[in-house]
């Protein structure tokens, strides 16, 4: 019968289909057409990203290889977790966390700060001062 056809096809070579994603982690699958497991994430160079569960994504396939999610739909949401490396003289190779509830960490050798440091809203230089004083007996104020 004609309808029977007409149901969502797998995509061609090279066309991009969303799904959304059913497996995160270690595996990546995606329900398409049916479910695909072991997809590859591809992002811009240096930047790790995994997709939630339940995320909308668009997945491609190039000739003769595993299809692999190309990027998530924006609709607001958030990852817990994004992870950027470089080799430039910012970051020397290291790496700049960025997590969810306002969390980062960065890990280097070494990390130069430039221009005016804050703490919870506080100037670094001040609260040192503030600290060494409360330490000392309020001899620095």
């Amino acid at each position: 019968m004609w309808l029977s056809g007409q149901q969502k096809r797998p995509a061609d070579q090279g066309e991009g289909q969303t799904g959304i994603v059913t497996m995160s982690g270690g595996e990546t699958a995606v329900l398409l057409d049916r479910e695909r497991r072991g997809l590859h994430i591809y992002s811009p160079a240096g930047y790790h990203w995994t997709p939630k569960v339940g995320q909308r994504v668009l997945v491609i396939q190039g000739r003769g290889e595993i299809p692999c999610v190309v990027g998530a739909k924006q609709d607001g949401d958030v990852p817990d977790q994004v992870e950027i490396r470089a080799e430039t003289l910012v970051l020397d190779g290291e790496a700049v966390d960025v997590r969810s509830r306002g969390r980062t960490a960065v890990r280097g050798k070494r990390i130069d700060l430039e221009g005016q440091v804050y703490v919870n809203g506080e100037l670094l230089e001040d609260l040192i001062r503030r600290i060494a004083a409360g330490i000392l007996g309020g001899g620095l104020g």
